[in-house]
């Protein structure tokens, strides 16, 4: 029996790299399940596999890839986005399809010259179509195939007539022949090759594309590979495609209902585990192994529990509803600012208190244009709650606390205020030990206690300004997440 992850396939080194048993987002069980689903489908299948920007459909499908070829099920990968610049959807999918199915099996060649000729007759066939829809007017423009239009206009028109009718029922034809050679050329894979069936085509980036190139995609989906033993993998963000088709059809398009007519069922690709994401990237080990926990007081909690960095990214990302991709470009600026504040301790030696939250929120304020960025100052900690997720759960030893309420009094303890009182003018800390407790009265719970107490370590050992030590302000960090805005 003819393994196929031993074969000379296209993508062999997903089999290594991309596999659901090295998947950070913890998506092995979903994956198996999905391919389980679709290699059950056998008279032609379309899925839908829908996932917001960033929700990790490419990293997916990679996966799905290397499963469905280790099960030995011919499996064809094709990234629409990068055949965007074509204007024939037909011709990239035939050729992947056809090259693709080759590298599977080197005997396949012969086994395919019928469904290559029948998928040149119908591609020349579109070009004609399409060029006899090209007016006069294009006479005096230097466009590829201009002559050629040009000589079929200046033939007799009946003639002309009569060739787009014939080449239109040999298009028709073919159409109808292709779907039942590909049937064929699965069974033969099959019969010799012992390969398993459906054959598999995963379709990526799809929103990606141009509008009417992504409706163009589908099409041909449609017409030419709905067919037995053939079941296509399409990743989109629905909502994103839906609102590419309006932009051809309109706004009042019935987009929605339009896509149901190319698909047979969706698959929603669920937001993954963040927190197990983090983890699964060690964060903590990279940050003891770089010293920031030593060379920098990050708090609250942060130099005893390493650990306690992981839970503030991941509850504020859910918070802001972050995306992997958003995830992973946060972390790289969260490394970026330590490394700045680290550098500036190891060339003047002066120690510097920061408070991590008040960091991870201001480089996604930042990111996502959040106005109270640049309404803050160090004497007013404006915050606006995140109204879309307001009641998320702060989950760090069952807090049982809004994530909002973290954020606020993180943003409290590093502002300033101004007092008046019996005759004294002067600027103080903004929260002391006693303005703190007032946290704590409604939330009987140790966690609280201790993230209280934590801060209030910090603000007694920093409260006087002393040489070698800094306590990070909020034009500090204001001024460090805006050089790191430049890291994209």
């Amino acid at each position: 029996m003819t393994q196929l992850k031993d074969q000379n396939i296209k993508y062999k080194n997903w089999l290594d790299t991309s596999t659901f048993d090295n998947c950070k987002l913890n998506r092995k069980d979903y994956g198996h399940f999905l391919c389980d689903y679709i290699t059950g489908e056998q008279e032609g299948f379309v899925l839908n596999l829908n996932g917001h920007w960033g929700a990790g459909k490419t990293e997916f499908l990679k996966r799905m890839y290397s499963e469905l070829i280790t099960r030995n099920y011919p499996t064809i990968y094709i990234d629409s986005w990068e055949s965007d610049f074509t204007n024939d959807p037909l011709t990239v999918v035939s050729s992947e399809l056809l090259t693709q199915l080759e590298k599977c099996n080197k005997d396949m060649t012969d086994i395919s010259s019928d469904v290559k000729d029948l998928f040149g007759k119908v591609i020349k066939g579109t070009v004609i179509g399409a060029a006899g829809m090209i007016t006069k007017a294009t006479y005096g423009e230097a466009s590829v195939g201009t002559e050629f239009v040009k000589t079929l206009y200046e033939s007799d028109n009946k003639d002309f007539m009569n060739q787009l009718k014939d080449d239109y029922s040999d298009k028709i034809t073919a159409i109808n022949d292709i779907r039942t050679e590909l049937s064929k050329l699965a069974e033969e894979l099959q019969t010799n090759d012992d390969s398993k069936l459906p054959i598999v085509v995963l379709i990526d980036e799809l929103d990606r594309c141009r509008p009417t190139y992504a409706i163009n995609m589908l099409e041909v989906i449609k017409h030419f590979f709905n067919t037995r033993y053939f079941v296509f993998v399409i990743a989109t963000d629905t909502t994103q495609l839906c609102e590419s088709i309006k932009a051809v059809y309109g706004n009042n398009f019935d987009s929605k209902t339009y896509l149901k007519r190319f698909f047979n069922r969706t698959a929603e690709l669920a937001s993954p585990n963040i927190e197990y994401y983090l983890n699964s990237l060690e964060l903590y080990n990279k940050y003891e192994k770089h010293e920031y926990l030593k060379t920098l007081d990050l708090f609250p909690n942060t130099s005893s529990t390493p650990e306690d960095i992981i839970y503030y990214i991941a509850n504020i990302s859910e918070y802001y509803q972050l995306s992997i991709r958003d995830i992973d470009q946060l972390i790289a600026k969260l490394e970026a600012c330590l490394r700045c504040a680290q550098k500036v301790f190891m060339a003047q030696g002066i120690k510097q208190a920061i408070n991590i939250v008040v960091l991870i929120v201001a480089i996604i304020e930042h990111d996502k244009g959040i106005t109270a960025f640049n309404k803050r100052n160090k004497f007013s900690p404006t915050f606006d709650p995140f109204t879309d997720n307001e009641s998320h759960p702060f989950n760090l030893k069952n807090s049982k606390l809004k994530t909002s309420l973290i954020i606020k009094i993180a943003l409290e303890s590093i502002s300033k205020k101004i007092i008046n009182e019996g005759g004294y003018t002067g600027i103080n800390d903004y929260l002391k030990r006693d303005d703190l407790q007032r946290y704590t009265g409604n939330f009987n719970h140790s966690y609280m206690q201790d993230h209280i107490d934590n801060i209030g370590t910090i603000l007694r050992k920093y409260y006087n300004t002393i040489p070698n030590q800094k306590f990070w302000l909020w034009d500090d960090y204001k001024k460090v997440v805006e050089l790191a805005g430049n890291i994209t």
